[in-house]
């Protein structure tokens, strides 16, 4: 089983309407683990793919940027503004007389509104700004991410994808919880240093004998959890199970891969959960991403650090 540390990274949209596309397609594509599917004209059928069958959750993730004027103007300018005015997930600023609307493409194509692409822009300083965040992390730690239920989500889908295929190299991932790096590693240490771990047939009995008896140590308990988590996954693989089924012996420490796109405010109510802790401690690994997270957005000026 591969060892895999948690990490996240911002992911920034491209310009104009390809760069909705485009980042539509990138989110999407992390549920099936399918981004090998991408090519310099793959995001537009994706796209176009998505409103098809109705499917409309990725496009939450393409942020759309319009500009509007509000005063002495055609009637149909007037009415977007009031319609984005009014919209739960949108965000609007008027500067003299100019409305700065921060959308993202579900609002257009659920309400028709498709047409209103043609008032896009680039985003200013004067329009709310959306981030996405490419998150890599435990099951059981986008749990907890996921409670923010303002902001948009894609997460791999442990429903589609398959950890015995070559993709996933015939073998399911642990994302490293933060209490693990603590404990004395014994002979686990050097593999896990490298990142990955085998464990043979004989290795997990002597483990499982350890773990009845009340012998092991705390991390030879969570090697032994994981290790024959991974040996059942498979075994239910290899007698005909689809993944949906076989997930169900997949560990919390299972690695996961998370997007959230929102608000630069709905951050600012992630970052009190879950770095600051405003209404009780974060749980260890969500704090680990989080606060790291949130400086980083006060390092670029999008929020203001705590006095």
């Amino acid at each position: 089983m591969k060892i895999i540390q948690p990490q996240f990274e911002i992911w920034p949209q491209g310009p104009g309407i390809d760069g909705i596309y485009r980042q539509v397609e990138r989110v999407g594509r992390v549920c099936y683990k399918s981004e090998d599917h991408c090519t310099p004209n793959s995001a537009r059928p994706f796209v176009e793919r998505m409103l098809k069958s109705g499917h409309l959750a990725m496009l939450e993730h393409g942020t759309v940027c319009l500009r509007v004027a509000t005063e002495g103007t055609l009637p149909d300018e007037a009415a977007a503004y009031a319609r984005y005015r009014d919209n739960k997930f949108s965000r609007t600023h008027v500067v003299d007389g100019v409305a700065y609307i921060t959308t993202n493409l579900r609002v257009l194509a659920e309400n028709q509104w498709m047409d209103d692409l043609g008032w896009l822009c680039e985003p200013t300083p004067h329009h709310e700004r959306r981030v996405t965040v490419h998150f890599t992390t435990q099951i059981s730690i986008t749990r907890e991410f996921n409670r923010h239920r303002a902001n948009s989500m894609a997460e791999q889908s442990t429903r589609y994808c398959n950890y015995s295929k070559d993709k996933f190299d015939n073998e399911i991932g642990i994302n490293l919880p933060l209490f693990v790096t603590t404990l004395p590693q014994g002979n686990a240490a050097e593999a896990m240093a490298s990142g990955h771990i085998d464990i043979t047939g004989d290795e997990l009995v002597e483990l499982a004998r350890k773990v009845a008896t009340g012998e092991a140590t705390d991390i030879e308990n969570w090697l032994f959890a994981n290790a024959a988590a991974e040996r059942a996954y498979m075994n239910l693989i290899g007698a005909g199970r689809k993944p949906q089924e076989a997930r169900s012996v997949l560990p919390l420490d299972a690695n996961t891969e998370l997007v959230h796109t929102a608000f630069v405010s709905d951050w600012n109510h992630f970052f009190d959960l879950r770095a600051k802790g405003t209404t009780g401690a974060p749980h260890p690994d969500a704090k680990t991403l989080a606060l790291p997270l949130y400086e980083l957005f006060v390092e670029k000026g999008w929020l203001e650090g705590d006095k």
